[in-house]
């Protein structure tokens, strides 16, 4: 789902808060890195250069300065994104020239002792160009430009043994050869460089490095032969640090803002097409907190405000566990929705159905202990199940909605525990259903239809208090209450609707999550029942028993 560009960012600064930054559309994967600090900070994300020269100035004015700059290509128009901190030296930035006026602004402005800090290169109507940010400085400098990787190294072990450091990293694919662009300053500390390597190799490299006291300073990643590299360049430091990698825009934001509440600054950005249309969907368009009827819990969406912004709750949804099983062993069952039901409806949690006619028994998803069973007002018959996993006990929650527990009990809790509590066309609509389904509201004239009520057999399993076992029989599918069916007529929704929750570990709250770690509309799901939850729309933990949906 496209959505309109929207502010989404932070600056504190001397009890000053100050919000902004654009999403970037298209560019649904975000790499970076932090370091320690306490000096104001923002984040501006996905704006042409005309939006983004107005920022940077006014910026400027309040004592921000650009510590670094990415520039990607979207619909076929550049978009630029940079991040901030606080500083108050002279500056300067330059972009959208091909090299060789590039190469006379850098010496024009070398001689105002403004020192070359950022530099990148894209191509733009058909014309490779270059943008750059200087910063105050008036000590010794290098750029090296256009070469391939065995000259980039060998200029890079000259210029340290001449006590120049490097301090930016340019990589880009030309002439069927991979490019290198640097960026030197002076410098006596340590040092290393690593490029072109996998994520997993990349991120031994940077848990080695950080244990002798070296610091990642500059990170670029890009596309070759079908994998995605990585390249680092570090410094010497002792200071904290972070590194966040393959997030979505809505994960990335949050982790920055998580972060920065810890004293860490953003230094370094990358972004990269990722999961695309399917990206970006925790963060629901207005609250959603569900109160079973008659349970003594309540359980919350996975976000958090602060003022206008809304951040998914990281806390919540990285937790560790994958103990689930599918809750059923009817291989006619497929998965119906996920987290929204379409683009923009928002769901938080699973159906699952047959064909919406045909019922199934439910089973539960992991061994726990049943610690609800009772009719809530809008979705009917409901069980609630505690899951002990990994010696954390009530760790997870299942919620099974919709059930039936006999045509008679199910008709009388509708006319006296739903329709008391409806008004207007949900109350029209869910009299005309039971009406038409033969569940009337005088008791001895019902006939309820065995299509939307069952059968006297079709009842609840289990008792509360239970200690049941995954795969364990708690009862049937159906379409009890206004959540599971609606509307006016006898038309069946039988289904499943199954809510996963997690205990959050820092407030004791229970939080919605999505097993399959998508987070995503029905198109965004594994086709097949049982099938692989990987790739790279998979951005939070998934939560099924052996990484994949599988019967119990």
């Amino acid at each position: 789902m496209r959505r309109a560009s929207r502010i989404v960012g932070m600056l504190l600064c001397a009890g000053l808060l100050l919000t902004g930054a654009n999403r970037a559309e298209g560019q649904d994967a975000f790499a970076g890195v932090w370091r320690g600090g306490n000096d104001p900070y923002y984040l501006w994300i996905g704006t042409n250069f005309n939006d983004f020269k107005t920022k940077w100035e006014s910026l400027s004015a309040q004592n921000l300065r650009l510590v670094d700059l990415e520039i990607y290509n979207q619909g076929g128009e550049q978009k630029f994104m940079g991040v901030w901190r606080g500083g108050s030296d002279a500056h300067y930035l330059f972009a959208g020239v091909e090299w060789n006026e590039f190469k006379a602004k850098w010496d024009e402005l070398t001689k105002q002792n403004l020192r070359l800090t950022i530099v990148r290169t894209y191509v733009e109507g058909g014309k490779r160009k270059y943008a750059g940010v200087w910063r105050a400085g008036s000590d010794a400098y290098y750029l090296w430009a256009g070469v391939d990787w065995n000259s980039f190294k060998a200029k890079w072990d000259e210029l340290n043994n001449k006590g120049l450091r490097l301090i930016d990293i340019e990589t880009y694919f030309e002439g069927g050869v991979r490019k290198y662009i640097g960026v030197w300053r002076s410098g006596n500390d340590a040092y290393y460089l690593w490029a072109g390597v996998d994520w997993n190799s990349f991120k031994a490299k940077w848990d080695e490095l950080n244990k002798q006291n070296l610091r990642l300073t500059v990170l670029k990643t890009y596309e070759e032969s079908g994998q995605r590299k990585y390249t680092g360049v570090w410094r010497g430091g002792s200071d904290a640090y972070y590194l966040w990698a393959g997030g979505d825009y809505e994960n990335f934001t949050s982790r920055w803002h998580e972060l920065a509440g810890q004293h860490l600054r953003l230094v370094s950005v990358a972004t990269y097409p990722g999961c695309g249309d399917c990206a970006n969907h925790v963060v629901a368009s207005k609250p959603y907190d569900y109160g079973i009827t008659g349970h003594d819990t309540v359980y919350h969406w996975p976000v958090d405000i602060d003022g206008s912004n809304k951040w998914v709750r990281l806390s919540a949804l990285e937790f560790s566990g994958a103990p689930f099983t599918l809750p059923f062993s009817n291989t006619n069952v497929k998965r119906w929705n996920g987290w929204l039901y379409s683009p923009g409806s928002w769901h938080h949690a699973v159906d699952y159905a047959i064909d919406l006619n045909r019922t199934f028994p439910i089973k539960a998803a992991a061994a726990g202990k049943v610690i609800f069973i009772g009719w809530d007002n809008w979705s009917g018959n409901t069980i609630v199940i505690s899951h002990n996993v990994g010696g954390k006990v009530d760790a997870f929650r299942t919620i099974y909605m919709h059930m039936r527990n006999g045509p008679a009990a199910d008709c009388a809790h509708a006319w006296s525990g739903t329709v008391p509590t409806l008004n207007g066309d949900a109350l029209t609509n869910y009299k005309g259903h039971l009406n038409a389904s033969g569940c009337l509201s005088n008791a001895g004239s019902r006939n309820p239809s065995a299509t939307n009520w069952g059968t006297n057999a079709q009842t609840i399993a289990v008792a509360v208090n239970q200690q049941v076992t995954a795969g364990q029989v708690l009862g049937w599918a159906g379409d009890t209450g206004p959540g599971g069916n609606g509307g006016s007529d006898a038309t069946a929704n039988t289904h499943l609707h199954i809510f996963f929750t997690v205990k959050d570990p820092t407030n004791g709250h229970f939080y919605f999550f999505d097993p399959y770690g998508i987070y995503g509309y029905p198109s965004c799901y594994p086709t097949a029942t049982t099938g692989s939850a990987g790739g790279v729309c998979v951005r939070y933990p998934i939560a099924w028993k052996g990484g994949a949906p599988q019967y119990p």
